[in-house]
């Protein structure tokens, strides 16, 4: 249980940093978000977040949005280790069919095993959503 308090702490620092290193670096003209022709909104972590760990190092998704509603969410290429990942990167279905603003909304907890992973993505997928709900 201690570790379960230790990990929700951990996510919960982390995405409170997230956010205050976005604030601090003020407005910067990124590739996070881009509009595809047919109107499908993209939002690439990758630059969100950068220093946003699972177990092995950054993992970084790719959000796409279309009218207003979450279509996708593919992860993109991490160090994670598969068989854990595998595991982790199912509670990304969760968000699927909801709109940015609900998925911001949506408590999810980590998949038992692969909690760092699990963290990591649930962080990735909240700065995704606030960045998909700016400008």
């Amino acid at each position: 249980m201690k570790k379960i308090y230790l990990s929700v702490i951990a996510a919960v620092v982390t995405v409170v940093f997230c956010g205050w290193m976005a604030t601090a670096q003020g407005p910067v003209k990124d590739s996070s978000k881009t509009v595809q022709g047919n109107g499908t909104v993209v939002i690439n972590t990758t630059t969100l977040c950068p220093k946003v760990n699972g177990f092995m190092g950054p993992t970084p998704l790719e959000i796409r949005i279309r009218k207003d509603t979450i279509i996708d969410i593919i992860a993109l290429p991490n160090e994670e280790t598969p068989g854990y990942f595998y595991d982790a990167s199912k509670l990304l279905k969760k968000w699927i069919g909801l709109t940015p603003k609900k998925g911001l909304e949506l408590e999810v907890d980590a998949v038992s095993g692969a909690t760092f992973s699990s963290n990591a993505l649930i962080v990735n997928m909240r700065a995704g959503l606030k960045r998909a709900l700016q400008d």
